[in-house]
């Protein structure tokens, strides 16, 4: 499944949990050109021993025993629910991978460390064995992990959680918020517990092992083993119900649904005290959605946790933020805004901190709208050369150093190089279309456009043969489009990109782009021609900027860019697409992705932009392995391989 991302910074994005919820970025403006404007800023980062990696990972240490380890959170960026069935309404990175997970643990988790892959080691469940034609699937689980009330973490729990998903998404797809229209749940006939420490899944359709492991099953840590002797109840002290009956998963699955939506339940039913993570929720301030854990002294995983408590505190800014670390009052800050955070770096050493950044596994881009007929753009968009041609006008390498300020990862494709996947196909790393105006301009005039720099270009020789404009677009047609990207109250460095991408597109080929700034929910939900919602706005928008997508370890582009997908919001249309998306998802091929990635760099189905660091601030007095560092850039954290200092 994926998540978008495009409101606070840190957010999942409303994708990959709506995946990147969002990281709120950078709020410089460009005054002028690109290149006038990257001049006015200056790269603070350094690049560490990692590629990609900004700043300095926090050093290891000796573990002492004992002590506190506090957590922050901005406010309106905490935790919505403390069930791990989770909504899209209540999908961000901080109810799920920065709070859920620390008391329940994913039947897979990852990553593993830099590598885009899940870790078994923090996982219930070992590697999936698949046969009958890959329709079942039998998944092993560890053995040592065990509820604090001291029950066994069981095959039961894992069925018991898939029967809740199930009831809920039969209610509402919404209900479940890496739900995909006929993938998981939906594609299981049937789910079973033929022995403790085993399950059996039957699927419906035959899909890419590698697919079904690494985007449904991981499915960014959504299937959660759940405690089934303790939570199979429909009320407060009720009956204990079969939920293997769909009308009991029901009852059982609106009852906790509630009762986890309601933030006074967190800190006070006792239901939230069963857990297998390596804390417990103790307390939780439902006023300002601070809470307080404890060592959890059950959890079967490994390493079990050296200290005490594993608090979580919220702010109600960035700067309240740096000015709690300042004065040493937070071990671990929330992802910064690369603009707040960097011209703090060297007031945040002295005060004893390392400051790294990491870019999350994803995309970011720019979503072309192929039915927007204004000034005919959608027969203009349509053409592989105008795309091509606007890629050729978007410098990366100056949006890292001048806006980013060096905390951000080149990406020409869906699949970055940073973070490694063995999956990024060649052409995402080296750019079919890199930075050169002259090329854009050149590409343009080749097919019968009267390029005029700094004015407005029009086509001049229409027509579908070689050297003319291509089906639909008349003659005297405008290059000209709006374009709509998220509004820098809440994240700005869409805002910049798109400036400077607008002024660049003028001055060297007179491309002319209108720009608007609006919210990230009216974006996402109107300009969208995926959405019935939507249909009223389709001739308001030529481009949408948001963010962008957190990606799966299967990176498949599914629901993006196939005909008809769930976030194909511009109607890309291409059957080559559709086909290479359909062997990721339902093929055997290992390079499936990979193939399908190096299509979507070459035909350029939208403007992908660097992949933003998610960067943090650590006290020097805690220490955890490199691994966890890395996972806390990816959205995860693994508090048990934190520890305070000897």
């Amino acid at each position: 499944m994926r998540s978008s991302w495009g409101s606070t910074f840190g957010a999942a994005r409303w994708g990959r949990a709506v995946g990147r919820t969002g990281a709120q970025r950078s709020r410089r403006v460009f005054v002028g050109g690109a290149v006038a404007a990257v001049a006015l800023l200056t790269s603070v980062g350094s690049a560490g021993a990692v590629t990609g990696l900004f700043g300095a990972l926090p050093s290891a240490g000796t573990a002492a025993t004992g002590g506190t380890i506090t957590f922050g959170y901005l406010t309106g960026a905490t935790p919505l629910t403390v069930f791990p069935i989770t909504s899209d309404a209540q999908a961000s990175v901080y109810t799920s991978f920065e709070f859920q997970y620390d008391f329940w643990v994913p039947l897979y988790n990852g990553p593993d460390g830099q590598n885009q892959e899940i870790d078994y080691a923090v996982s219930v469940g070992k590697k999936p064995i698949f046969s009958d034609g890959n329709k079942t699937v039998t998944i092993p689980l560890n053995s040592n992990y065990k509820w604090s009330n001291g029950q066994p973490v069981d095959a039961n729990d894992l069925v018991f959680d898939v029967d809740l998903i199930q009831a809920a998404v039969k209610e509402t797809p919404a209900n479940f918020s890496s739900f995909t229209p006929g993938l998981f749940p939906q594609n299981i006939t049937s789910i079973s517990a033929p022995s403790k420490y085993t399950v059996v899944i039957h699927l419906a359709k035959a899909l890419n092992p590698d697919f079904f492991l690494n985007d449904e099953l991981e499915s960014e840590g959504a299937i959660v083993p759940l405690p089934s002797t303790a939570w199979n109840i429909a009320a407060a002290g009720g009956p204990h119900l079969n939920y293997t009956i769909p009308a009991n998963a029901k009852k059982i699955y609106d009852y906790l649904e509630k009762l986890g939506s309601s933030i006074s339940s967190f800190g006070t039913s006792p239901l939230w005290r069963i857990a297998d993570g390596p804390f417990v929720l103790k307390t939780f301030n439902a006023s300002n959605s601070s809470w307080t854990s404890t060592r959890n002294p059950d959890f079967g995983g490994s390493p079990k946790p050296a200290y005490n408590a594993l608090d979580g505190v919220t702010y109600t800014s960035q700067t309240a933020m740096i000015n709690a670390l300042k004065t040493g009052a937070l071990d671990i800050s929330t992802n910064f805004d690369p603009s707040t955070i960097i011209p703090q770096v060297p007031s945040l050493k002295a005060a004893g901190y390392s400051v790294y950044g990491y870019p999350d596994l994803g995309l970011t881009d720019a979503i072309f709208n192929f039915k927007d007929t204004t000034d005919h753009f959608n027969s203009v968009i349509a053409q592989p050369y105008a795309r091509q041609a606007l890629a050729y006008l978007e410098d990366e390498p100056a949006y890292i150093t001048g806006i980013f300020k060096g905390a951000a990862g080149a990406a020409y494709g869906p699949v970055p190089s940073v973070p490694p996947t063995p999956f990024t196909p060649a052409d995402s790393v080296n750019p079919l279309y890199p930075y050169s105006p002259s090329k854009a301009v050149a590409l343009l005039k080749s097919h019968g456009w009267n390029v005029v720099p700094g004015g407005q270009t029009t086509c001049a020789k229409p027509g579908t043969g070689a050297g003319e404009c291509g089906p639909g677009i008349p003659k005297g047609t405008p290059f000209k489009f709006s374009w709509a990207y998220l509004t820098p109250a809440t994240q700005a460095f869409e805002s910049v990109i798109s400036e400077a991408f607008a002024s660049e597109a003028k001055a060297a080929a007179g491309i002319n782009i209108a720009l608007s700034a609006k919210a990230f929910n009216f974006l996402f939900g109107n300009y969208n021609d995926a959405n019935p919602a939507g249909a009223k706005y389709t001739n308001d928008w030529g481009v949408e900027f948001f963010g962008g997508f957190t990606d799966d370890y299967w990176p498949t582009t599914n629901s993006l860019f196939n005909t008809g997908g769930t976030y194909n919001q511009g109607d890309f249309d291409n059957a080559t697409m559709n086909q290479l998306i359909h062997n990721s998802v339902y093929g055997t091929s290992t390079s499936a992705v990979t193939q399908e990635a190096s299509y979507v760099a070459k035909t350029v189905p939208a403007l992908f932009a660097p992949n933003p660091d998610l960067v943090y601030a650590v006290s020097n007095k805690i220490g955890g392995t490199a691994a966890s560092w890395f996972a806390l850039t990816q959205y995860q954290t693994f508090p048990e391989y934190w520890y305070v200092k000897k």
